[in-house]
């Protein structure tokens, strides 16, 4: 029985060869070692992270002080928020009503969205493909996105992509460690495992002829040494985010004395202080008698601290931390003396959107794949036997240089200035930022409203009605 990811045991599962079993004990494997640093990671991004202190200038009251610096989710959701994925295109046509159908049907621009968070907190997210239960009320295809936290792949160097691929579909309430369904991705079939109520594992087999996995990883900047990518949070952004929140201590701690100053009373008697040392500080009227020597007590107050080096320092943190993750240091909450220009403020994100770029020709690839299996298992045909304009599929993507409606009207006004022909197109409609119902919706009301003219203008004589001769078979 598989009791759980971090000690992993001989099982036998029915239903499975030897080969399969393999696969799965591996994937396990790969899933336990990765698993912690995932968790890691998540933390920060949620802001879950705790305080590591140095031991030397926060005091031992302030040391459970809760502080929380979200520097590493604005990291992720800034790049997230550039990609933007719109839909699939073809050669011959600006889409397929059937694929166009199944991504409104799983609802998929909202799990890519989900997916590319994943993708750059953990380093890769991955989209499973496989055919709807009709009988279940499902779509044709289902399309299925999962973070590394509940997925685990292996590589295939030579043929560049997923050799197997393993999913948690089901974990115990108390304990995610201990499964009780998931599901296994070779090259021609998906091993379906269940747990039963004996502590039992069977597996039911769904085989294809894809002859590859119905798996596909999106990875942010895959290399050769780490082809499932990198996380976003690297050890660079945990590091700064540690001292961020350490300075935020501080800043607290700061405050307290900057707030209550400490002050000193010089020749005074103890009998002056028998009441609340708090009410003495605070009290609109201070008395204090004169000493044996009758001399008048002295009053005075310590120089007051200053917050300018917490500060300072804090945009320091804030600089560094925007260098390593190529998002402007305003993101950040660092406010500059002078307001900048727009150019200024888009050379400040031109390092983003050339990342948010990169991110998308890389998720396209991955984008493609998904789309042309999705395309075969709705023809119930093999992967290898799509022909003709299936194979020129590729997604589409908003332009990540401009993510706001405001931005991309502005940049489209410019361009269809110089080029009027293309406010006629679907592509200038995309542009401007419409979704795909409200493309219809425009586009059926441009042709309604020409019909209405054009009938309007034969009715003003301004052209005259199609007549229909006796014995022809068109309209003249």
């Amino acid at each position: 029985m598989i009791s759980g990811y971090s000690s992993i045991k001989a099982v036998s599962i029915a239903g499975l060869s030897d080969v399969e079993l393999a696969m799965l004990k591996e994937l396990l494997t790969v899933w336990d070692k990765k698993r912690s640093n995932n968790a890691i990671r998540a933390e920060y991004y949620s802001g879950h992270n705790r305080l590591k202190d140095l031991g030397i200038s926060i005091p031992p009251r302030m040391r459970n002080t809760r502080a929380v610096v979200g520097w590493p989710a604005k990291a992720v959701d800034a790049l997230a928020a550039r990609s933007r994925f719109e839909g699939f295109t073809f050669a011959t046509a600006p889409e397929d009503d059937v694929l166009a159908a199944i991504v409104k049907a799983n609802n998929f621009r909202n799990a890519y969205s989900q997916a590319v968070k994943s993708e750059l907190i953990h380093s890769c997210a991955f989209i499973t493909v496989s055919a709807g239960r009709k009988s279940a009320g499902e779509p044709s295809v289902l399309l299925n996105a999962y973070s590394a936290l509940n997925a685990a792949a292996i590589w295939d160097p030579r043929r560049k992509r997923i050799k197997c691929g393993l999913t948690i579909v089901e974990t115990e309430e108390k304990n995610a460690k201990k499964p009780t369904a998931l599901n296994l991705y070779t090259d021609g079939a998906v091993l379906e495992c269940a747990r039963g109520d004996s502590g039992k594992w069977t597996a039911h087999r769904v085989a294809h002829t894809h002859g590859r996995p119905l798996i596909e990883p999106l990875v942010y900047r895959p290399s050769l040494d780490r082809p499932f990518g990198k996380s976003r949070i690297s050890k660079a952004v945990m590091g700064l985010t540690d001292s961020a929140v350490r300075q935020s201590v501080r800043c607290e701690v700061s405050a307290e004395f900057f707030t209550s100053p400490q002050r000193y009373l010089l020749g005074a008697n103890e009998e002056d202080f028998d009441r609340d040392r708090w009410e003495s500080y605070i009290g609109a009227l201070f008395l204090a008698s004169r000493d044996e020597s009758e001399n008048i007590p002295q009053y005075g107050q310590l120089p007051q601290g200053t917050m300018q080096p917490h500060i300072d320092y804090m945009r320091s943190l804030a600089s560094q931390f925007a260098g390593e993750t190529n998002i402007p240091v305003s993101y950040l909450g660092i406010i500059h003396d002078n307001p900048a220009s727009a150019e200024a403020i888009y050379a400040a994100s031109e390092e983003l959107v050339i990342e948010a770029s990169d991110l998308n020709d890389t998720n396209g690839a991955a984008l493609r794949n998904v789309a042309l299996l999705a395309l075969a298992i709705h023809q119930g045909r093999p992967l290898g036997r799509l022909e003709g304009n299936d194979l020129t599929v590729m997604p589409r993507f908003l332009n990540p240089g401009r993510p706001s409606i405001v931005s991309q009207s502005d940049a489209m006004v410019k361009q269809i200035s110089a080029m009027p022909w293309m406010s006629g197109t679907t592509v200038a409609l995309e542009q401007f930022g419409y979704t795909e119902e409200e493309k219809l919706r425009l586009l059926a009301e441009k042709r309604r409203a020409e019909a209405a003219q054009a009938l309007a203008a034969r009715g003003l004589g301004m052209a005259p009605l199609p007549t229909i001769e006796a014995g022809d078979d068109a309209v003249s």
